[in-house]
C-alpha cells in the first residue's frame, strides 16, 4: 500500500485545501501505479498530512515555519 506522509506549517491549509490536496496526490500515485505495474491502487493510497508546531522544522539548518 503506497503510504505519503506531508509535513506543512500548521494552519497553513483549509480543510478544503487539504481535502483537494490528498485527492490530488492520491490520483497521481494510483495513476502512477496503474500506467506503470498495471495495479489499481487508489483505494490503497494513505495520505497522512501531518502539521507541525510553530518553528517546527527546519530546512538547511535554520528553522522556518
Amino acid at each position: 500500500m503506497p503510504s505519503i506522509r506531508l509535513t506543512v506549517p500548521a494552519g497553513d491549509l483549509t480543510d478544503e485545501q487539504k481535502s483537494a490536496l490528498v485527492e490530488q496526490i492520491t490520483d497521481t500515485v494510483g495513476d502512477f501505479y496503474l500506467e506503470m505495474k498495471d495495479e489499481e491502487v487508489h483505494q490503497f493510497v494513505n495520505v497522512r498530512i501531518v502539521e507541525t508546531a510553530e518553528n517546527g522544522y527546519a530546512v538547511g539548518g535554520e528553522i522556518i515555519g
